[in-house]
């Protein structure tokens, strides 16, 4: 399967999806609206399995980022109100104005007038808001969308406290800015714009337009706003959104909302344009690249098939001759937590380095691989899509000198991918889990286990069969075999040689210094994969000193993610300082 089709209108990039090869066109396209922060990073998956599902009906979609949100530059300072709505310059305005773009791109694109606006959280409520300024709506699909501004903006503060306090992020280090979540700042205006937004004050839609409201269990108000669309003349469809809860519990440990997905099909399905057919589109997409500050960036695919969704990120001024390709780390989308990958990408344009972002395969945008394992996490195959994506660099002559970047598991995909292909020339490996993986599926830290393990919730899903509960068991004992090995016990050490791997780990660090492979690891003090950094490098890190071409750095005040603004900051700094290094040494 085909990564989805780039598409830039404006100053946007846009991710068109055309009927599946063979169907007929259906009259009718449907246009993703995304919610903001951390909702948007649970359903970018989500939307994308959507859109597949809509291209098996023969309908089209497009999916977007806000300006200044997820993967997009942000926006145009000083811009003018064009959406008409009265918000403040570069707010919901420009936002709204964006979503009347992508209306006119998808209708260029899939040939039809008709288009059904479909939202989750912020999304919908901005869908609600730009229905009536659009004379082609077909249907107005709102996901739990936000009625009170006010209400959201201190939801969104006590979801982030949830998300830092177990991360142990401390309090003066943690962004309490209003709107921002999980290291995401909310642009100021948006922000502000929010305080006034109340769609139950808002005037009402058209009654004829179809409507569909997904209810997020015991959230009343949802159903109360299901009552106010009905006295307003309105005849919403209404369904449970089941699945919620799991859906935005976090990219990682999501479930996709199956039997809700098929009830907004359903929805769809019964449209009356739904049952009309269209021609061939007014015209195809077009790519090219889009300039903010130092950085140019293009949208691509590659890969067998074009199976990988990427961004190429170029500076506008000269290059020194590297090229950085930054991997996905666990399920999070190429814009990385908090943004940093596309942080990092547009940091590494100002000093001349290009770089690559991409979604791995069933990560993101980047559709799955048959026949690959449904959890892709340190799985070895992504070796392979790496080395793909190092092979589309030399079709652009970008691959001279060759940095990559990744964190946690993209760590450890960074580590192997430079130890089994010898043309890489430098790698930054931040938060690796561990540098051999020997655990079954995806472990928990000791610190997470302890935490959830007499948890009523937890027994209750191990009665119930919903936990692999062997699988858990090696894990613990392998992270606290670990643990035992820091010390200097011989006996630990001979009855335990599941831990003794330490001589594999430097014959391989002896390959990349005899390459001349720069090396940089990175960990955040604490953090948990240090105990088996430590049984293979020693306490104090000694045994790197054998070693000229690597570095080793410690970044304090930092969770695993590096959540706070000075940790990114650090890693920013890091990564260039890499990059130059092997710009000199090229000279050289």
């Amino acid at each position: 399967m085909s990564a989805a089709q780039p598409t830039v209108f404006g100053s946007h990039v846009g991710l068109f999806s055309a009927p599946d090869e063979g169907l007929a066109r259906r009259d009718l396209a449907v246009l993703f609206l995304s919610p903001w922060g951390m909702e948007e990073m649970c359903t970018r998956k989500f939307y994308r399995i959507l859109a597949e599902r809509f291209a098996s009906l023969g309908v089209a979609s497009l999916r977007f980022d806000y300006p200044g949100a997820a993967n997009a530059f942000g926006a145009p300072e000083g811009s003018a109100d064009p959406s008409g709505s009265g918000l403040a310059d570069s707010g919901l305005a420009c936002w709204l104005s964006t979503i009347g773009e992508a209306i006119a791109e998808l209708k260029a694109l899939s040939g039809t007038r008709h288009i059904v606006l479909l939202g989750q959280g912020l999304g919908g409520s901005l869908g609600f808001l730009r229905a009536p300024m659009e004379t082609d709506i077909a249907g107005l699909m709102l996901l739990g969308p936000v009625l009170k501004g006010r209400n959201y903006l201190r939801e969104l503060s006590l979801w982030s406290k949830m998300i830092d306090e177990p991360m142990q992020i401390r309090t003066e280090l943690r962004d309490t800015s209003p709107g921002a979540i999980a290291g995401l700042r909310m642009p100021a205006a948006v922000a502000s714009d929010l305080k006034t937004l109340d769609l139950s004050a808002a005037p009402p839609l058209d009654p004829a337009l179809p409507l569909f409201l997904g209810q997020r269990p015991g959230n009343h108000g949802d159903i109360a706003f299901g009552e106010i669309l009905r006295k307003t003349g309105g005849n919403p469809a209404t369904a449970n959104f089941t699945g919620y809860d799991q859906l935005v519990s976090g990219p990682l440990s999501q479930t996709m909302p199956g039997a809700f997905i098929e009830t907004m099909l359903s929805f769809v399905q019964a449209l009356p344009q739904f049952h009309n057919l269209k021609g061939q589109p007014a015209r195809l997409p077009v790519i090219r690249p889009i300039v903010c500050g130092d950085s140019r960036e293009t949208p691509v695919r590659f890969g067998d098939g074009d199976c990988f969704y990427g961004t190429l990120c170029q500076p506008v001024a000269s290059s020194i001759g590297v090229t950085a390709v930054i991997l996905s780390t666990s399920y999070d989308h190429q814009a990385g937590w908090a943004g940093s990958s596309a942080e990092m990408a547009r940091r590494l344009a100002a000093i001349g380095v290009s770089s690559l972002r991409y979604d791995a395969a069933g990560v993101g945008d980047s559709p799955p691989i048959p026949g690959r394992r449904r959890q892709v996490l340190y799985d070895d195959a992504q070796l392979v899509d790496v080395a793909a994506a190092y092979d589309f660099l030399q079709t652009l002559g970008l691959a001279d000198r060759t940095l990559i970047v990744g964190r946690c598991s993209g760590a450890y995909i960074a580590l192997r991918a430079a130890i089994s292909d010898p043309r890489w020339n430098g790698l930054v490996a931040v938060n690796p889990d561990s540098l051999l993986w020997r655990f079954k599926g995806l472990p928990r830290t000791l610190t997470a286990y302890s935490q959830t393990i007499l948890k009523r919730e937890t027994i209750r899903r191990v009665l119930a069969g919903e936990v692999d509960t062997l699988a858990a068991l090696r894990n613990i004992a392998v992270r606290l075999i670990d643990r035992a090995a820091r010390s200097a016990s011989r006996f630990v050490k001979a009855a335990v040689p599941i831990t003794r791997l330490s001589s594999r780990v430097h014959s391989e660090f002896l390959q990349l210094q005899a390459r001349g492979t720069r090396v940089v690891l990175v960990y955040a003090e604490g953090d948990e994969g240090l105990e088996r950094f430590h049984v293979h490098f020693g306490p104090r890190a000694e045994k790197l000193d054998a070693y000229g071409n690597v570095e080793f750095h410690m970044i304090a005040d930092a969770d695993h993610n590096l959540t706070p603004l000075p940790a990114r900051e650090r890693l920013f700094a890091i990564v260039e300082s890499t990059a130059r290094q092997l710009a000199a040494r090229h000279v050289i």
